[in-house]
């Protein structure tokens, strides 16, 4: 019926990288393009061993005992299998908890959130979604461009069964047609990451405004959007296409870069104590594959 949304744990690279360290060009407006000072970058950790740090400090906080799993990832050391059964064996989760994979980035929080809603029960009454990217294994040093924008990160997110129904709205859509505008490719023998931004903004900028009014036509006085963060621009652009109030729109540009499927997790997290019982919210993530997800969700 219903579902009540924990603060996430959250696990950002080790090592902090400041952008202004990267830009060889010293008139490049970081501040109103990027919006973060910072990235983090993961050096010894692989997507498994981030997974694993906050599944574990999520089951111990919350006690947890979680009745399935959604990891969503889609730069898996490993072409198969999914590590997510590993990451739930060695985070000790019983072995008869439903575990599966979500091939997603930046919009894989939100959809996962959707099953999550569909999967919760009386019987299945708690489960954990978990979100792990290392997207700097894929950065060519070169690219600096995207080394600008992206941030290694984990988060786990404890979700439980309510019986209130409060899921209220959800927008989905994709475009496969310019799938390869975020793509993994083979570079001399080497994967790397190759970012088409112009058509992923173009992409953003077209489905998430749209996605968003319907959604403000249906539900009055929402209280907060939490909107993916890609760059500033990008969420700039959104917010006055939309015509919302910032201050309605949380970032974390002042703790790091796009975190990927993260990115919504640390959202909430850090602004979890602002958000109020019976408060509407927005979540919605957008990007690789080309994919979005919108939903409004009353708190519980």
């Amino acid at each position: 019926m219903g579902i009540q949304i924990c603060k996430p744990i959250v696990y950002l690279g080790a090592k902090k990288v400041f952008l202004k360290d990267i830009v060889l060009d010293k008139s490049y407006d970081l501040k109103n393009k990027i919006g973060s000072r910072i990235v983090h970058i993961e050096q010894k950790k692989s997507v498994l061993d981030m997974g694993i740090v906050v599944t574990k400090k999520c089951i111990e906080q919350y006690k947890a005992k979680p009745k399935f799993l959604i990891f969503v990832s889609q730069g898996q050391e490993k072409r198969l299998p999914s590590c997510a059964e590993e990451m739930a064996h060695k985070s000790n989760i019983d072995n008869k908890c439903l575990v599966l994979t979500i091939s997603s980035g930046c919009s894989g929080f939100a959809q996962a959130v959707y099953l999550a809603n569909k999967l919760l029960s009386k019987e299945m009454n708690q489960g954990l979604i978990v979100c792990a990217e290392k997207y700097s294994t894929y950065i060519k040093k070169s690219d600096l461009k995207t080394r600008l924008l992206f941030s290694d990160a984990a988060s786990s997110t404890l979700v439980k069964y309510s019986k209130k129904k409060n899921l209220l709205e959800n927008f989905f859509g994709y475009d496969g047609q310019n799938s390869n505008s975020l793509e993994v490719i083979n570079d001399n023998k080497k994967e790397v990451l190759n970012m088409d931004g112009f058509r992923v903004f173009l992409f953003s900028i077209k489905n998430i405004p749209i996605t968003i009014k319907r959604i403000i036509k249906k539900a009055k006085n929402i209280n907060f959007f939490f909107i993916h963060p890609g760059s500033k621009i990008l969420l700039d652009t959104i917010i006055n296409k939309v015509k919302i109030k910032s201050n309605k729109v949380p970032t974390t540009f002042h703790i790091t870069g796009n975190t990927v499927s993260t990115s919504l997790p640390l959202l909430l997290k850090d602004n979890f104590n602002k958000i109020k019982k019976n408060d509407k919210i927005v979540i919605s993530g957008f990007g690789v594959g080309l994919s979005y997800a919108t939903l409004l969700v009353k708190w519980i």
